[in-house]
């Protein structure tokens, strides 16, 4: 971008030197910084490892995929539905996190970074947003604001997102659990043994339900199990001296590594398959139901004990809002002058922070 560099009023001294630095130093104030060159920088300085691609496009459309992800209820939401924004770059770390990166309008040295929702999470609209944030062009500077200021909102949100996800799971699970309850007696003669083929194949679309629901956990249960299992210490000593808490996460991590074990010795088989042989899909198809038959423990005991993860979530979140520091801010709030007049905020704001509708399920549902 640049701007016509006024002419020299009359009468006042030209030198070509002077008009030539006036003009390359009006040209630099005026030019947009180079987005992929700032988004290399941004990626090399950002704690773990992290990979840019930068990407142009001239039309509006080029940028609603990312308009749909966005993470964010502010200024970089703002800028994303007012104007057609003809570039941007996406960084994505080795952990799956991702943010995009694009030029903040009217300002030609200053970019916006946001997070994108995570992939395979359809409940990231029920927790907070981690807003984006303003950085200047600088990208050692950017960096350290992104460290400090966005990337612990962003996991922060993404955890209470898989959280919600947990408790969206188990109640899924529950229905899953009571249909079968409702018909398998029917499928059944007096002594509990099936009448036909109708019972097995019942049965298969249970155990491919249930694998549904605890397969994406494969991915981020362990990182869920390995935060609550950090926060233990610090939360409910009762729970933690009766063991329930410790017990429950220990049985949450052995499902999660029997399913990985599982879905690891399902992808071996389907690899070896050759896919223009004729009897290959129904090899898969087969292949399918031996893996949601033996990974249906997994997924049964991850219902089971899942909830865990939605009470330690609370709880951590009672604790945080509980803790010194806490209180001492409120404090400080309440003394301030402007206290009354940021009473409305505050309240908006608490009510934004509040726990989302978390479900805690411990019933055991009997099967067959």
């Amino acid at each position: 971008m640049s701007e016509r560099i006024p002419a020299p009023a009359a009468g006042s001294p030209v030198s070509p030197s002077s008009d030539h630095s006036a003009s390359l130093a009006a040209r630099k104030a005026n030019e947009r910084a180079d987005l992929a060159t700032f988004a290399q920088g941004l990626a090399a300085r950002l704690p773990g490892s992290w990979t840019a691609v930068a990407q142009e496009h001239a039309a509006y459309a080029g940028q609603s995929p990312f308009a749909e992800r966005l993470w964010d209820e502010g200024h970089v939401k703002w800028a994303f539905e007012q104007f057609v924004l003809s570039r941007h770059a996406v960084l994505i770390s080795g952990t799956g996190c991702e943010l995009v990166v694009v030029d903040r309008p009217r300002r030609t040295r200053e970019f916006l970074v946001a997070a994108l929702q995570p992939s395979g999470s359809d409940v990231a609209d029920r927790v907070k947003a981690p807003d984006g944030i303003v950085v200047d062009s600088a990208p050692a500077r950017a960096a350290s604001a992104v460290a400090d200021r966005l990337l612990p909102r962003y996991d922060q949100a993404v955890r209470a997102a898989r959280v919600e996800q947990v408790a969206v799971a188990v109640a899924a699970g529950d229905r899953v659990l009571a249909e079968w309850d409702a018909i398998s007696d029917s499928l059944c003669d007096a002594d509990h043994g099936p009448l036909d083929e109708r019972y097995d194949l019942r049965q298969q679309q249970r155990d491919a339900e249930m694998w549904a629901l605890f397969a994406p956990f494969l991915d981020h249960g362990p990182a869920l199990v390995a935060h609550a299992e950090e926060m233990l210490p610090f939360l409910d000593p009762q729970d933690c001296a009766e063991g329930r808490w410790p017990y429950r996460l220990r049985v949450l991590r052995e499902a999660l590594e029997g399913g990985a074990r599982v879905q690891a010795d399902f992808e071996f088989v389907t690899g070896a398959l050759l896919p223009d042989h004729p009897r290959a899909g129904a090899a898969f198809a087969k292949a399918v139901v031996e893996r949601n038959a033996e990974g249906w423990h997994y997924s049964l005991t991850w219902r089971e004990s899942g909830g865990v993860l939605v009470e330690m979530a609370r709880a951590e979140r009672g604790r945080l809002v509980r803790s010194p520091q806490y209180a001492q801010v409120q404090a400080a709030r309440a003394r301030s002058p402007h206290a009354v007049g940021q009473s409305t905020a505050m309240r908006a704001v608490s009510n934004a922070t509040a726990p989302p509708g978390l479900l805690a399920h411990d019933r055991v549902h009997r099967s067959r």
